[in-house]
């Protein structure tokens, strides 16, 4: 990945997890790897009295070059994360509810966020 990718990357997961703390979301892992790849961020909530985990698939844009953020994110991206998130319900002893959620964010020229937007339980 090239650097600015990478810091851009870097800087659209920050805004993402802030936003999500700020909506009562606990963070409970980023960059969580495995054999099939990175959940971005890993998260719980209890949502109408039960507790979820949710994995966060994050993706930033410093420009509109490549589209929009949810342009990014296709079914074949959707079902490693649904893999990954297996793996860690496996690994940690996980056996309650689990979705996928999208976090996009766009960059303004300076950097700086100038939209955030958060898709909750996306479908393969």
């Amino acid at each position: 990945m090239k650097r600015n990718n990478r810091k851009t990357g870097e800087r659209g997961e920050r805004a993402a997890g802030e936003m999500l703390g700020q909506k009562g979301y606990e963070i409970i892992a980023k960059n969580y790897r495995n054999k099939w790849g990175e959940i971005d961020i890993i998260v719980k909530k209890k949502v109408r009295d039960e507790d979820y985990v949710m994995f966060v698939e994050v993706k930033t844009k410093a420009d509109d070059s490549y589209g929009e953020p949810w342009e990014m994110i296709d079914s074949r991206k959707l079902k490693r994360v649904e893999n990954m998130g297996y793996l860690w319900c496996e690994e940690f002893s996980w056996d309650g509810l689990c979705r996928i959620d999208v976090v996009g964010v766009w960059l303004d020229i300076m950097g700086e966020v100038s939209k955030i937007k958060h898709w909750e339980n996306v479908q393969l």
